[in-house]
């Protein structure tokens, strides 16, 4: 009787999309140790339970996330906040 490796061993009902996460969460955190910027798409999301409602938009410079109104901007490429600003539009 061979002992199962911990590389292929999963646990009782769980299957691709298990490991699937696991592999997603590694390379997450490795992109967090090299201080990569993240994704996101473009969406509009609302929450009528709480009240929220979350847009995100991208252009060449920037992404700018809205959330109820109040517009944050990051630079496309590092990630970083550029500053915040209100949307009078609404």
């Amino acid at each position: 009787m061979s002992i199962p490796t911990l590389a292929f061993w999963v646990p009782e009902g769980l299957g691709v999309r298990w490991y699937w996460k696991k592999w997603l969460r590694f390379w997450g955190r490795v992109a967090n140790l090299a201080r990569l910027p993240g994704f996101v798409r473009e969406g509009d999301y609302y929450s009528e339970s709480l009240g929220v409602a979350v847009r995100v938009r991208t252009n060449p410079g920037f992404t700018v996330i809205t959330v109820n109104g109040v517009d944050i901007y990051f630079y496309r490429l590092s990630g970083y906040i550029d500053g915040v600003g209100i949307n009078s539009l609404r």
